[in-house]
């Protein structure tokens, strides 16, 4: 019978700190990105999937060049099939 691969997942809310990313009707994406990926991450826990967390609160990364973010995501579990990551963002739209 087919079994299912325990996967390891990294939850990355995106932007933070003083990046607030897109900005519109009172509301800032890295406060909506924080929100979604710390539900996804307890969600995760609960259901006892291996995962972590890059930013759990409203902070500047440290590691903000692209290679470097990429290296602390490679630091969570490596570079293997069997690691998913998610990383949140959420965009803005002209009015049309």
């Amino acid at each position: 019978m087919y079994e299912r691969a325990t996967k390891k997942v990294i939850v990355d809310a995106g932007h933070g700190g003083d990046d607030p990313g897109a900005i519109g009707n009172g509301l800032q994406e890295k406060d909506l990105n924080l929100q979604a990926a710390q539900y996804m991450y307890k969600r995760l826990q609960e259901l006892g999937i291996p995962s972590t967390i890059i930013r759990d609160s409203d902070e500047t990364l440290p590691k903000d060049s692209r290679i470097e973010r990429v290296q602390e995501v490679l630091n969570s579990y490596g570079n293997t099939p069997d690691v998913i990551l998610i990383s949140n963002h959420i965009n803005a739209g002209g009015h049309t």
